[in-house]
């Protein structure tokens, strides 16, 4: 067994990831050719548990050293959730309360990170385009994954931060990220958060991760909800040899 994905040979392989965390569970499944984790071309699937609602997501990824691009389609169930009325600003007592039936959308989204050794660190960037679909004429949506109350269809994002080395091999990383997003149909939706995100690696399979990303611009006052604490768990990976 090697002791990193990346001084194995690259082959077909099946891998899995398996995030678990604060009321969160997402398993995926991928399947491709390459290295797994490191330099690989292949198809993700992943059903997403939470207290919030169920989904499910599939695509085309594409992994080398310093870029990973993902394009590919996400649909969820919220339990609670419902479509929203039109409005200028929306606060978390009007996204938790608002009547009706549980929303339901299907969002289309391609992706990209990077992450470029720059000192003792890496400048990290993303960028990503959603399509969000399933929603009926007139209202607005939650969008689970953005974190973000949406006109459909489009969302933007970008993010950068920078991320410090730590550990023996360089394997842990703590830093500082800003987000941006926007909403192009509604005025005044431009949102902002930063804060900071980790990764603490225990060995080849099971890493710790964390994300503490706070809104601190936006016209919605939705508190954590509308937060990037989309990580706050472990991480165990597997490949076929």
């Amino acid at each position: 067994m090697a002791r990193s994905w990346g001084a194995a040979p690259a082959r077909f392989f099946l891998a899995t990831t398996v995030d678990v965390g604060f009321v969160y569970a997402r398993p995926r499944l991928s399947a491709g050719y390459g290295k797994p984790f490191t330099s690989w071309f292949g198809v993700d699937l992943n059903p997403v548990a939470s207290g919030n609602g169920l989904g499910a997501y599939g695509g085309l990824r594409l992994e080398v050293p310093f870029v990973d691009v993902r394009a590919g389609a996400r649909w969820f169930r919220a339990f609670n959730r419902t479509y929203l009325d039109p409005a200028d600003r929306y606060d978390r007592i009007t996204l938790e309360t608002e009547g009706g039936d549980p929303s339901r959308a299907l969002t289309y989204e391609v992706e990209l990170d990077t992450s470029i050794p720059v000192g003792p660190g890496n400048v990290i960037g993303r960028a990503s385009l959603s399509y969000v679909t399933g929603v009926p004429d007139g209202k607005y949506v939650f969008e689970e994954t953005l974190r973000v109350i949406v006109d459909p269809p489009w969302v933007w994002r970008a993010r950068g931060g920078y991320v410090f080395r730590l550990g023996k091999y360089s394997q842990h990383g703590i830093g500082l990220v800003v987000d941006y997003l926007d909403v192009p149909k509604r005025d005044d939706s431009e949102t902002l958060r930063v804060g900071p995100i980790v990764r603490w690696v225990l060995s080849r399979r099971v890493e710790v991760r964390g994300s503490f990303v706070l809104t601190v611009i936006s016209a919605d006052r939705l508190g954590l909800v509308g937060s990037d604490f989309t990580e706050l768990g472990v991480r165990y990976r597997w490949a076929t040899e």
